[in-house]
C-alpha cells in the first residue's frame, strides 16, 4: 500500500470546514451513479420476461401543453417551475440554444429552469437564492412486470457546489407514500455542461417490479439556484434477464488504489494491474463471472481475472487480474480493453467493456489525457474555492517512485482564461510518510503571464535549486502556487474525463498556502519531467538494430538520424517534446538490413530538448536531440 494512504487522518483533519464557490471539493468518497442495491425476494415470471427492452410506459411530452406539464402529473416543492419548453434556458447566466438533443425535441423537453427564476426576481444576479421543485408522474401499473427500468435523456448545468446540488430521480411503488432516489447527476464539472444528450438507465425492479401504483419523481435543488435540468424521452422497459455491467475499472500503476498515470516515465515502470467493479444488473443470479484485460499497441497482453461462481441478483463484487500484472518493455502507447462475460448470454453487451489507454514516456510523469479542446477540458484556479483568491494558495498532483531517479522539471498547461497580470511558480513537496506531512522541498523561478503569448500553451520551467533526486518508494506533489491574486486570476487547464476515473487522493489544494490541505476531485494539467534513462541502454537491449546520435546536433533547419539494420524490418520514427508531446511520426515502412537514414525537418520546431524515437518491430531506441532556430 503507497505511502499516501497511511496519511488520512493527520492530513484530513480540517477539510470538512472548507466551503467551496464554483468547484468540487469535498473529502467523502465520489458518488456514482447506479441502481439501488436494496435486495428484494422475486420470483421471475417467465411469460413477462421474454421480451426484453419492450416499452411499458412512456411519455416524450408531445401532447403536453407548451409551459405546462403532462396530464395527470403534479408539482411539488418551493418552486413548482417545471414546464414544458422548446428551449434552453432563459436566466442571466443561460443560452435559450441550448438545448436538450433528445430523440424527440421536436415535441417539446421538460426543464426546471432555476436560472430564469432568479432572473425575474434579480435581474443582475446579485442576489440569486437557493432554489427547488419536484414534478412527478402519473400512476403507472407495473403488474406481472417484475424486472423493470426507468430511462431518460437530459441535459444540466449545475453551479456551484457538488454537494449542495443535486439531481434526483425518485421511484414509489406505493402511490408516493415512501420514495427511493438515484442520483441522476453522476460526475460532471461544476459549470460544465453534462453529455447531450445523457442517456441514464436505472434497474428500479426492487422497488417497483410488479407494483400497481408506481410513481416516478424527478427534483432539482440547488443552493444558489442555478442553472437548469431538462429531461425527455422517459420510460419504463422490459429489463434483461441476463447483465452484467462493468460499473468501473482501475488501473493500478505500482500501487493499490495509487490511481491512474497516462503517462509513465520509462525510468518509473513497474508492474501494473488491473481490477474491475461489477453489478449484476439482469433480474437472475449470474454464473462463472470474470473479466479479461487485452493490451494492444507498444506491447501485448492477455489475462483473465478470478471467477466469481454465482453472482447473486444485484449483487456487486471487485474482479482482478492475478500477480505479476503486466510491465510495458518499451516506450509508446498501450491500450487496455477490460470486457466482462459470464455462462449466461449477455442481452446487453454495451456495458460489458471499458477502455484505459496509457503511455510509456522517456521522462514524463503524468495524470492527464494531455488533449485539449472544449467539452473535454475545464479551467481550474485556486480561485474558485473559498480562501483560495490570495496569493500562495496551490493546487497540486501526487507522482509516485517505485525506482530512484532525478526530476528535472515541472510543466502545466496556462489556460487561455488566465488574465494577464497573473503569476505562478511550481513547488515540489516531498510527503513524510512518518507523519503526513507535505514538505516543500525545491521551487522554480516565477512566471509571469504578461501577454496573451504566455498562455493558452504548456509551460515548463527548471527548479531553481537544479535538478532533485528521489529515491524509490518516495511520493511528491508538484504544485502550482498563484500570485497576482485576488486582482488576476491564473488559471490551469483540467481534464474532466479523468475526474471520475482518478481516486480521491491525486489531486490536492491549498487554500490560502497555509498548509491546510485537502483534496479534490479533479485532473489538472500539471506534469513532473524526470531525468532520461541512458540511450545506450536501450541500444544495449535492442536486438534488431542500433541508433545513432542525430547530425548535426544542436539542429538547425534538418537533421539526419542514422541507424543500421540487423535484420530487415518494419521502421517508423516519432519525434517528442519534453512533456511527451508527439510532434511528428515518419513512417518508412519495410526497410533492408544495412546502413539507413532518416532526415527530419526541424524548421517547424520550436528552439529546445527532443527527443526521437525509432521503432524497429516491435523494439524502440530513444535519443535526445537539442533543436535551434536562426
Amino acid at each position: 500500500m503507497k505511502n499516501i494512504y497511511l496519511l488520512t487522518l493527520s492530513l484530513f483533519v480540517s477539510i470538512g470546514v472548507w466551503a467551496q464557490k464554483s468547484v468540487t471539493m469535498n473529502a467523502a468518497n465520489e458518488k456514482m451513479t447506479q441502481a439501488s442495491t436494496q435486495q428484494v425476494s422475486t420470483t421471475p415470471q417467465t411469460n413477462n420476461l421474454r421480451a426484453p427492452f419492450d416499452v411499458i410506459w412512456s411519455q416524450d411530452f408531445g401532447t403536453t401543453t407548451n409551459g405546462g406539464i403532462p396530464t395527470g402529473w403534479t408539482q411539488s416543492g418551493a418552486n413548482q417551475v417545471w414546464k414544458k419548453t422548446y428551449i434552453g434556458s432563459t436566466g442571466l447566466y443561460g443560452s435559450s440554444s441550448v438545448t436538450l438533443n433528445s430523440t424527440t425535441k421536436t415535441n417539446g423537453v421538460l426543464i426546471f429552469d432555476a436560472d430564469s427564476l432568479n432572473k425575474s426576481i434579480d435581474p443582475t444576479g446579485a442576489a440569486y437564492s437557493a432554489k427547488s421543485g419536484e414534478v412527478i408522474s402519473d400512476t403507472i401499473d407495473l403488474t406481472g412486470k417484475p424486472n423493470v427500468r426507468l430511462e431518460f435523456q437530459q441535459l444540466f448545468r449545475l453551479c456551484c457546489s457538488p454537494t449542495t446540488t443535486f439531481l434526483t430521480v425518485s421511484v414509489s411503488a406505493n402511490g408516493g407514500t415512501t420514495w427511493t432516489d438515484y442520483d441522476a447527476k453522476g460526475i460532471v464539472a461544476i459549470n460544465s455542461y453534462s453529455a447531450n444528450p445523457g442517456k441514464v438507465s436505472i434497474n428500479i425492479s426492487a422497488v417497483a417490479g410488479n407494483s400497481s401504483t408506481v410513481q416516478v419523481k424527478f427534483k432539482f435543488d440547488s443552493d444558489l439556484g442555478v442553472y437548469f435540468w431538462q429531461i425527455d424521452d422517459v420510460q419504463i422497459i422490459e429489463g434483461p434477464l441476463n447483465d452484467v455491467k462493468l460499473e468501473r475499472v482501475y488501473t493500478d500503476f505500482s500501487y493499490d488504489d495509487g490511481g491512474y498515470y497516462t503517462q509513465t516515465p520509462v525510468s518509473q515502470v513497474a508492474p501494473i494491474t488491473f481490477r474491475g467493479a461489477v453489478l449484476n444488473d439482469g433480474f437472475v443470479a449470474q454464473t462463472s463471472v470474470n473479466m479479461n484485460v487485452n493490451i494492444t499497441g507498444a506491447g501485448t497482453y492477455s489475462q483473465a481475472s478470478n471467477t466469481i461462481t454465482s453472482m447473486p441478483l444485484y449483487g456487486r463484487d471487485t474482479l482482478a487480474i492475478p500477480a505479476p500484472g503486466f510491465t510495458p518493455a518499451a516506450v509508446g502507447t498501450y491500450t487496455a480493453v477490460y470486457t466482462v462475460s459470464q455462462t449466461e448470454a449477455d442481452e446487453l453487451i454495451s456495458n460489458n467493456s471499458m477502455t484505459r489507454t496509457f503511455k510509456v514516456s522517456d521522462t514524463v510523469y503524468s495524470r492527464d489525457n494531455g488533449l485539449i479542446g472544449t467539452g473535454i477540458t475545464s479551467s481550474l484556479s485556486p480561485s474558485d474555492y473559498v480562501g483560495g483568491d490570495v496569493d500562495g494558495s496551490v493546487i497540486a498532483t501526487l507522482y509516485e517512485f517505485p525506482a530512484a531517479t532525478t526530476i528535472t522539471s515541472a510543466s502545466a498547461y496556462i489556460a487561455t482564461t488566465t488574465q494577464i497580470g497573473a503569476s505562478c511558480e511550481f513547488v515540489l513537496y516531498y510527503i513524510d510518510p512518518a507523519n503526513g506531512n507535505f514538505n516543500e522541498i525545491v521551487a522554480t523561478d516565477i512566471y509571469d503571464v504578461t501577454s496573451n503569448a504566455k498562455k493558452g500553451k504548456w509551460v515548463t520551467m527548471p527548479f531553481l535549486a537544479g535538478t532533485y533526486p528521489v529515491a524509490a518508494g518516495d511520493s511528491y506533489l508538484i504544485g502550482v502556487r498563484i500570485s497576482g491574486a485576488p486582482t488576476f486570476d491564473l488559471d490551469i487547464l483540467n481534464d474532466i474525463a479523468l475526474e471520475g476515473v482518478q481516486p480521491e487522493q491525486t489531486t490536492f489544494m491549498d487554500a490560502g498556502g497555509t498548509g491546510n490541505w485537502g483534496y479534490i476531485l479533479k485532473a489538472p494539467f500539471i506534469h513532473l519531467n524526470v531525468a532520461a534513462i541512458d540511450a545506450s541502454i536501450n541500444e544495449n537491449n535492442a536486438q534488431n538494430a542500433i541508433l545513432k546520435q542525430n547530425i548535426p546536433n544542436p539542429a538547425l533547419g534538418t537533421t539526419s538520424i542514422n541507424f543500421e539494420l540487423v535484420k530487415a524490418s518494419t521502421v517508423s520514427l516519432s519525434v517528442y517534446d519534453v512533456t511527451g508531446k508527439l510532434m511528428k511520426t515518419i513512417n518508412e515502412g519495410n526497410l533492408p538490413l544495412g546502413m539507413h537514414t532518416i532526415n527530419v525537418e526541424t524548421a517547424t520546431l520550436d528552439a529546445g530538448v527532443y527527443f526521437y524515437t525509432l521503432s524497429v518491430g516491435d523494439e524502440q531506441m530513444t535519443k535526445k536531440m537539442t533543436v535551434m532556430k536562426n
